[in-house]
């Protein structure tokens, strides 16, 4: 994607197809059609970790299935602009648990927000020393 940032979309032609063919052939609520459009252009900019921490693996699935294409094929992983903007990654970072924190078992408030990174930084610094509070109980 950073090769050619000018494009609101980087995909194979292959790929692009699947998604034109599956919006041709859509039948159901035209909102769920748009927020998958919307995740694919946030995975393709913030990468599709920062999917995961924003959706429950349900809709992630649906939005794949509604498009024709697994995120992890069309997005990076994460981007320099998921590190720097996405509150819940930067903790999982922070904790080296994101599998945890995608599947509930770490509870992040704010997980799904983006942010400044000096927000981030505050989202990160505040949540590490809630953690500690409740370790020393």
């Amino acid at each position: 994607m950073t090769e050619n940032s000018k494009r609101l979309l980087v995909l194979s032609e292959e790929d692009e197809q699947t998604i034109l063919q599956h919006m041709k052939e859509f039948r159901g609520v035209g909102t769920t059609l748009e927020s998958a459009l919307g995740a694919l252009i946030l995975g393709q900019y913030f990468g599709w970790r920062v999917l995961k921490l924003l959706h429950n693996p349900a809709t992630y699935r649906i939005y794949e299935k509604v498009l024709g294409i697994e995120f992890k094929n069309v997005c990076p992983e994460i981007t320099e602009l998921g590190r720097k903007k996405s509150i819940g990654y930067a903790i999982t970072e922070k904790l080296g648990s994101f599998w945890a924190v995608v599947m509930g078992k770490r509870k992040v408030a704010d997980k799904g927000k983006i942010d400044n990174q000096s927000e981030v930084e505050r989202h990160v610094a505040d949540h590490v020393a809630g953690m500690d509070k409740e370790e020393k109980k």
